[in-house]
C-alpha cells in the first residue's frame, strides 16, 4: 500500500512540475516559442499582385514564389507552400530587379594620398613613371576593394538596384570589373561573377605621362601592342622551351591577355562626343572588344554608334539648371527654350537683359538634348542599358521619368533597367525578367513604376529580401505670409534672462516680433 502511495506521488509530481513551470514563464516568451516553431526560412509566397513579368508581358493578378534565392514558381493559380512567408500582394506590382551596367557601388572613394603626391614629386623621369603613379592598374580586382557596408550599396539597393557591374576606382587603367550582388555581409557574399572586364577612361594622370587624353589613347595603344608582342613570345615559349630565354612577367601587360584573346571585354567610360570619336577610332585601330559606357553627349554620334554596333549603357546622370531666383527661373525648360532667339542682336547696354535671358533659354535647350539622348537612342534602334557612375541615387527615378517625359516608351525604359542590360552583360539567362529558375532578384512597388506616387515598398536580391522604408521627412518651412500653427498649451513655466532681440534683427529672418513697450519686459521671455 505505501508503494503505491509513494508511486501515486511521483506520478502526480512529474505531471505537475512542467505545468507549473510553464505556468510561470512569461506570455511573450510563450508566445514566441511558439512562432518559433516553423524555423528559419528562404521561401517567400507574394500572393495577388500584379506581376510585370518583362516588358510588354504581365500577370494581372499571380503569385511569385522565391526558395533559396531562385523564382521557383510564377503565375495566377500558384500553390503557396505551408513553409512559405507570405507577403500580401494586393495593389503592389512585382518587377525584375534592376541591373546597373557600370558603377562604384561597394568601392568607397580613395582618401587623398599626400605620400602619392610626394612620390610624383620625386619622380626622376616624369615620362616614365612607375604603373601606379600613371594610373595603371589594370591588374587590380574589384572584388579585393569590396565594402559591403558602404553607404552607396544601401542607396542604390533602395532605388531598386539589385545587381551591379562595378569597377575600382582611378584614372586610366583602374582595374578588372565584376558583377555583384547589391548585398551580403562580406565581399565573398557579394560576387556573382569575376572578371567582367578591364575598366579604362580618359583620365590623364598628375604631372606625369600621360597627362593629357591623346596621350592616354597613345598609352593604350602603346601597352596593347606590347601585350601582343609579349603574349606571342609566351605562346612560343609554352610550345617549345628549347634555345628560347623565358619570357619576363609583367602584370600590367599581363592583364592585357584575355582581352587580346576576346575574353574580356573594355568597359571605356566616355563623357562628351568627342571622347566616343576618339575611343572608337582607337578601338578599329587595335580590334578589342568594346563597351562604352557614360554616352552622354552620345545624341552627336548615333550614326557612329549604329555603326559600330557594340553595347552601350547611357548614364543616369542628368544636368540640372542653375539655381535662378528671378522670374525665368519659374519657368519649365520647354518654356524657356521656347525664348530662344538665334539671332539675337545687342545694340547697347539696355539690351543686357535680354541678351541674359536668350542666354538661359540657350542652356535650356542644351539640357533638352540630353534629357531626349535614351529616346534618341532607341529611336535609332540602339540596345542599352543604365549606369549609375556619377548619378545621384536619391535623383535616379526622377531622372527616369524625365527620359520618359522626353520620349522614351516606358517599356523601353523598363527594358533598359532589366532584360537589355542582363543581355548587355551576358546573364539574361539567370535575370532580367520573373520566370522560373532566375535568380529571386524582385522590386516590388506600390504601382506602376514610373509614376511619381509610385514607391518602392520591397527588394529581393538573391532571394533576401529587403523592406524600403520611406525617409524620415523633414518638417517645410512655413512659407513667408502663411498662418502661424496654433501655440500649444503651455507647460510649467520659468523664467529666463535672454539678451533682447530688435524687431529689425528678427524681421530680416521673416519672423517680426514685437516686445512689450516696458524696457524691463524685454529682456525676460516666458520658456516653456
Amino acid at each position: 500500500m505505501r508503494l503505491r502511495c509513494f508511486a501515486l506521488t511521483g506520478f502526480l509530481l512529474l505531471v505537475a512540475l512542467p505545468l507549473e513551470l510553464s505556468a510561470q514563464q512569461p506570455s511573450g516568451q510563450q508566445a514566441s516559442n511558439q512562432n518559433d516553431i516553423p524555423t528559419i526560412t528562404r521561401t517567400y509566397a507574394i500572393t495577388n499582385a500584379r506581376i510585370v513579368v518583362a516588358p510588354g508581358q504581365e500577370i494581372p493578378r499571380g503569385t511569385v514564389v522565391l526558395r533559396n534565392g531562385v523564382i521557383e514558381a510564377v503565375g495566377p493559380d500558384v500553390p503557396v507552400p505551408t513553409d512559405a512567408w507570405v507577403l500580401e500582394g494586393d495593389s503592389l506590382v512585382v518587377y525584375a530587379g534592376f541591373i546597373d551596367g557600370l558603377s562604384h557601388a561597394g568601392v568607397p572613394a580613395p582618401r587623398r594620398d599626400e605620400n602619392q603626391q610626394e612620390e610624383r614629386r620625386r619622380v626622376q623621369n616624369p615620362g616614365d613613371p612607375p604603373p601606379e603613379l600613371a594610373g595603371l592598374t589594370p591588374e587590380r580586382d574589384v572584388r579585393t576593394l569590396l565594402k559591403p557596408d558602404d553607404a552607396s550599396v544601401e542607396k542604390l539597393r533602395r532605388v531598386g538596384f539589385t545587381m551591379a557591374h562595378v569597377v575600382p576606382r582611378g584614372r586610366m587603367l583602374p582595374g578588372q570589373g565584376a558583377l555583384i550582388f547589391l548585398r551580403g555581409q562580406t565581399p565573398a557574399e557579394m560576387v556573382y561573377r569575376g572578371e567582367m572586364s578591364l575598366f579604362a577612361q580618359l583620365e590623364p594622370a598628375q604631372g606625369v605621362y600621360p597627362a593629357t587624353d591623346m596621350a592616354v589613347l597613345a598609352r593604350f595603344r602603346q601597352l596593347y601592342r606590347e601585350a601582343a608582342r609579349r603574349r606571342q613570345h609566351a605562346t612560343l615559349y609554352a610550345g617549345d622551351p628549347r634555345g628560347l630565354e623565358p619570357p619576363p612577367y609583367d602584370p600590367v601587360h599581363a592583364a592585357f591577355f584575355p582581352v587580346l584573346e576576346k575574353r574580356l571585354p573594355v568597359f571605356f567610360y566616355t563623357e562628351d562626343a568627342l571622347d566616343i570619336h576618339r575611343v572608337l577610332a582607337l578601338q578599329q585601330q587595335l580590334d578589342f572588344p568594346l563597351r562604352l559606357a557614360g554616352l552622354a553627349q552620345s545624341f552627336d554620334v548615333l550614326e557612329k554608334l549604329k555603326q559600330a554596333n557594340i553595347p552601350l549603357f547611357l548614364t543616369l546622370d542628368l544636368p540640372e539648371a542653375p539655381k535662378d531666383t528671378s522670374k525665368l527661373g519659374k519657368l519649365s525648360d520647354d518654356s524657356l527654350a521656347a525664348r530662344y532667339h538665334t539671332y539675337l542682336h545687342v545694340s547697347s547696354y539696355r539690351d543686357v537683359p535680354a541678351e541674359i535671358e536668350n542666354l538661359k533659354a540657350r542652356q535650356a535647350k542644351e539640357r533638352i538634348k540630353y534629357y531626349e539622348t535614351a529616346a534618341r537612342l532607341h529611336e535609332a534602334g540602339l540596345r542599352f542599358g543604365f549606369s549609375t557612375r556619377d548619378a545621384d541615387p536619391d535623383k535616379i527615378l526622377g531622372n527616369l521619368r524625365t527620359m520618359i517625359k522626353y520620349g522614351l516608351p516606358e517599356e523601353a525604359a523598363l527594358a533598359a533597367l532589366t532584360i537589355d542590360a542582363a543581355r548587355l552583360l551576358g546573364i539574361e539567362r539567370a535575370a532580367g525578367t520573373v520566370e522560373v529558375g532566375k535568380l529571386a532578384n524582385l522590386v516590388v512597388t506600390t504601382g506602376p513604376l514610373f509614376d511619381e506616387k509610385t514607391r518602392i515598398r520591397y527588394v529581393f536580391v538573391a532571394g533576401e529580401l529587403f523592406e524600403i522604408k520611406e525617409p524620415a521627412r523633414r518638417p517645410r518651412a512655413r512659407e513667408e505670409g502663411a498662418p502661424r500653427p496654433a501655440p500649444t498649451a503651455p507647460g510649467p513655466a520659468r523664467w529666463t534672462r535672454r539678451k533682447a532681440l530688435s524687431t529689425r534683427r528678427c524681421a530680416s529672418r521673416g519672423n517680426p516680433v514685437r516686445f512689450p513697450a516696458a524696457p524691463f519686459l524685454s529682456n525676460y521671455l516666458w520658456k516653456t
